[in-house]
């Protein structure tokens, strides 16, 4: 197999997981690469990992140790949630061993234009609904990345009139060396993985790697409410293409309720946002940016945008769930689970969505925020907060004045939920924290909360 150039014979993937370690072993080996996998865990807890793996494919389980690289590997590829800073990738970089992602590796063989979706916040949205209003609109359009589809496994499906639309997080953007998307956006940026990066300045660097090796020709879209977008535009050579819920001079605004595009120098009414059925200013943020990339590779193939047809396409859209997914209504309260939200910035545009009083369930494993930011927003918004997991005992001194309980599962928290509010009242899961000291993952969280719902309707669940 050939990249870049040079004649890959053997290439070692650091990192097996069920998505990106898994596809890209079996990728390079359907391609005739001697391929050896490097994890940390031990064969046995690997092993439903391993027996989805290619024959052929050698697993070094229980270490990461450099020596593996005396075996004359061409390449490494990293999975995402693999630090570079590892001895190992060391090794490689001083052995000058290309090390890349496997998105840099299916960029290598996918047709077709690319659409390329990073930020803290939205993303997952953002890329559905990009990849859905495509559809709607008869192109073939293919969904992958940090979404859980991993891009190589999009590689054959992709042919010159296929879009790709990719969801990246900072991790996979670190290691692309030539990944040059048609379009790229960042949604926002947030304190967020500061226990993997050097600081706010560190984490946006590989955001902004998304632009890194586009042109003129491309397009860049960003936020511009947000300050650090704005601030940040020095060696972006791409078109560049702006959204805004408070500027009016954007390529596309929010005003008295509905979305205006830019065509030419007109604005164009698109959206009636009471029409989306996904709710929150954030999701009109979302919808500009899905908006923006596709008007843009439409731009890039000579095709006129039908405004009609995109609002139609994003009208249809439902919406993902764990994410401001309403359940429904119980004794005059509505539930919503947004366990999606880990971070202070997605709470805060939860809580800026919602209409009516609330109760907060908030809490979780924290990832090293400051979520005193949260106070202000909460105030006015919330009557209590149920407090739940190990971030307890600090959620406690940071939001002392405000009234809360605390929970020790979710069953707990809904019940004390139902007890803190009053009909007519929304009762909110948003925890701004990491699932890993009670679930599984965030899916995990927010289907208990949903089954603690549901418990709660058919009476398995008392509260009185």
């Amino acid at each position: 197999m050939n990249i870049k150039g040079k004649e890959i014979r053997k290439a070692l993937v650091v990192g097996l997981g069920y998505r990106t370690g898994l596809a890209a072993s079996n990728f390079l080996s359907a391609r005739g690469v001697d391929v050896s996998v490097s994890d940390k865990k031990s064969a046995e807890d690997l092993k439903d990992v391993i027996s989805r793996l290619s024959p052929g494919v050698q697993v070094r389980a229980g270490g990461q140790d450099p020596s593996l690289l005396d075996e004359g590997f061409d390449l490494v590829v990293l999975s995402p949630g693999v630090p570079r800073s590892i001895p190992l990738i060391a090794a490689a970089y001083e052995r000058n061993i290309p090390v890349i992602a496997e998105i840099e590796l299916a960029y290598t063989f996918l047709r077709g234009s690319i659409i390329a979706i990073t930020g803290t916040d939205g993303k997952s949205t953002t890329t559905t609904l990009t990849g859905h209003i495509l559809r709607e609109l008869g192109f073939q359009s293919l969904v992958g990345g940090n979404i859980g589809i991993p891009l190589v496994s999009l590689v054959d499906e992709s042919g010159d009139e296929s879009i790709s639309v990719i969801e990246l997080s900072s991790f996979q953007l670190e290691t692309i060396d030539s990944f040059r998307p048609d379009a790229a956006a960042i949604l926002n940026v947030t304190p967020d993985h500061l226990d993997r990066y050097d600081g706010m300045d560190d984490y946006f660097g590989a955001k902004k790697r998304v632009t890194l090796n586009q042109t003129a020709d491309d397009f860049y879209i960003y936020n511009l409410d947000d300050e650090i977008l704005r601030a940040r535009l020095d060696g972006v050579k791409a078109h560049i293409l702006t959204f805004s819920l408070n500027d009016t001079s954007a390529d596309a605004f929010y005003l008295d309720g509905s979305v205006y595009i830019r065509n030419g120098s007109k604005p164009v009414k698109v959206i009636d946002a009471d029409r989306l059925f996904i709710m929150g200013f954030h999701n009109v943020q979302n919808v500009m940016a899905a908006l923006l990339l596709v008007i843009s590779v439409f731009e890039k193939r000579g095709i006129i945008p039908d405004f009609t047809a995109l609002a139609g396409a994003c009208y249809s859209f439902q919406g993902l769930e764990h994410r401001m997914e309403r359940l429904g209504t119980f004794q005059g309260r509505e539930f919503i689970n947004d366990s999606k939200a880990t971070t202070v910035g997605a709470v805060t545009m939860a809580l800026r969505s919602i209409t009516r009083p609330g109760v907060l369930i908030l809490g979780g494993r924290t990832k090293g925020d400051d979520y005193s930011r949260l106070r202000d927003e909460i105030a006015g918004r919330v009557k209590s907060l149920v407090l739940i997991g190990e971030s307890t005992n600090d959620f406690s001194v940071v939001f002392r004045d405000f009234p809360f309980v605390e929970a020790g599962s979710m069953d707990d928290a809904v019940v004390k939920a139902m007890k803190e509010s009053s009909e007519g009242d929304i009762i909110l899961l948003s925890p701004a924290c990491a699932s890993f000291d009670m679930f599984m993952s965030f899916e995990d969280r927010g289907r208990v909360f949903k089954n603690s719902y549901n418990k709660l309707v058919t009476g398995e669940l008392p509260w009185t």
